[in-house]
């Protein structure tokens, strides 16, 4: 069946190694995907808000953030599933077991942290999300929360999800989205999941779709699409899972791929330059 959605990744996987778009490919790769009826997902881990300013000059852009928990498009309203007050609490309460963990709470806009979260990962986090909120007692949150980032010494991120997993059952469900990070995503919730019911919404069958990830957070992602495409530097596992790898080159990106494999199959007279 002839492709009608891409969905690809954000961060190391759309975004080159220093976290960079390049916005004139991107612009010229768009705008043939659109003249060929295909429609664009990025699925993230950051927040849809954010994304939705990066991306404001694609109004029929489709963004799947948190994880999965929040979809919108760059000039309409959100769409968000958000954690119960009580579970926010009781996941508080299994964390506070670990004083090794340092964590943050994602909102819609903001990101909340403790006043004390170290400068150096506070640096980081500022650099990854729309707005990082500094508070006395994450417990005294009472905004909607649609995720919890944590952060750990990267020895113990195996031993941490492992933990963690069943003691969150039927709150959250940890996943690793780098060594020394876990995301705590809302059970039934993922990226896999918010891109087939955007598919549904859309008429786009998982036959028609083609899918971009590399990591574990990009795993139902890669097993919705019909062809689940992991970028080299994916873990070992995640590329097992995979349909393909992409190539191996430094000068290799997302963008490149669908212009050198994908667009000319859907229209053969459009040529496009690898730069």
């Amino acid at each position: 069946m002839p492709v009608k959605l891409i969905a690809t990744d954000l961060d190391g996987t759309l975004l080159d190694s220093r976290g960079n778009l390049d916005q004139a490919r991107f612009k010229k790769v768009y705008a043939a995907l659109r003249q060929a009826g295909v429609q664009l997902v990025i699925a993230s881990g950051r927040q849809a808000i954010e994304m939705a300013e990066q991306f404001q000059a694609y109004p029929d852009l489709w963004l799947v953030g948190s994880n999965g928990a929040e979809t919108m498009q760059p000039r309409t309203s959100l769409i968000a599933s958000t954690f119960a007050p009580e579970k926010v609490r009781q996941i508080l309460t299994v964390l506070a077991a670990y004083p090794e963990v340092r964590i943050a709470m994602c909102g819609f806009e903001n990101v909340f942290v403790s006043q004390a979260m170290n400068p150096r990962l506070l640096a980081r986090l500022q650099n990854y999300y729309y707005d990082v909120a500094k508070v006395h007692h994450l417990a005294a949150v009472n905004a909607a929360i649609v995720k919890f980032n944590i952060f750990c010494p990267p020895a113990l991120t195996a031993q941490l999800q492992y933990e963690l997993t069943p003691k969150l059952a039927g709150l959250a469900q940890p996943i690793v989205g780098e060594i020394g990070s876990l995301d705590l995503i809302q059970p039934g919730l993922d990226k896999g999941k918010a891109v087939r019911a955007l598919s549904r919404r859309l008429g786009i069958t998982a036959d028609q779709t083609i899918a971009f990830g590399a990591g574990e957070n990009d795993l139902t992602l890669l097993q919705h699409a019909h062809t689940g495409i992991a970028v080299p530097d994916a873990p070992a596992w995640i590329q097992a899972q995979a349909d393909a790898i992409m190539d191996t080159t430094q000068a290799t990106s997302v963008l490149a791929y669908i212009e050198r494999r994908i667009l000319p199959h859907l229209k053969k007279s459009l040529v496009f330059s690898e730069n």
